[in-house]
């Protein structure tokens, strides 16, 4: 047994930085997986179907604060909505009630519940999903809406000359198909001594397509 301890110890001893490295890598991994889940259940409720008015559809800060997206997304959702208005709609249907403001609360209530009776593009899984109470046309719209990610975070381990590195990256997406990135690579020798150290950086602009 006490054998058994020393080779362990032994062993220990001459990895003590990839041990040491992988620990971090897995508490990492943790702490991302627990985000997303934490993320995909806020995403969840915000799938489901709300209604919106014309007047919401052209403030650009008060359709990113109800649907709860950037205002990146908003101008671009806007943009969209515009030119939508101009071409004949991927699919129709027809929804009985008194006032056009219950249809577009009805319109909603069915897209939520699934029911197939709806045209299968109104029941489409994507992102957010909006009902438009179109006073102008007397109508109700709907909108399906893939979003662009304003922000995305990585991290992951990586080796320069042998050395090993842990690189951590923040960027931000600021229009459709540009961002801006930075990166810092985290020395794991002097993480696991309770110290924060890089060993190097890159910012750099993104063109997305």
């Amino acid at each position: 047994m006490i054998q058994v301890f020393q080779t362990w110890k032994a062993a220990f001893k001459q990895n003590k930085w990839l041990i040491m490295l992988v620990v971090f890598f897995l508490l990492i991994s943790a702490m991302l997986i627990w985000l997303w889940q934490r993320t995909r259940q806020a995403e969840e409720q915000y799938r489901q179907a709300v209604v919106l008015h014309q007047e919401q559809m052209e403030q650009t800060q008060a359709l990113s604060k109800a649907l709860h997206i950037s205002q990146m997304n908003a101008k671009e959702l806007q943009a969209a909505y515009d030119e939508l208005k101009t071409k004949p709609p991927a699919a129709s249907f027809t929804v009985k009630a008194p006032s056009l403001e219950l249809a577009a609360e009805q319109v909603a209530e069915r897209i939520n519940k699934q029911d197939t009776a709806l045209s299968p593009a109104a029941l489409e899984k994507t992102e957010r999903t909006v009902v438009v109470k179109n006073d102008e046309e007397y109508k109700v719209d709907v909108l399906k809406i893939n979003l662009d990610k304003a922000w995305e975070l990585s991290a992951g381990v990586g080796s320069h000359r042998g050395d090993a590195y842990i690189p951590l990256g923040v960027q931000k997406n600021y229009a459709p198909n540009k961002a801006v990135a930075a990166e810092v690579h985290l020395v794991p020798e002097e993480l696991a001594r309770g110290k924060i150290k890089t060993s190097g950086w890159e910012v750099k602009h993104v063109w997305r397509f």
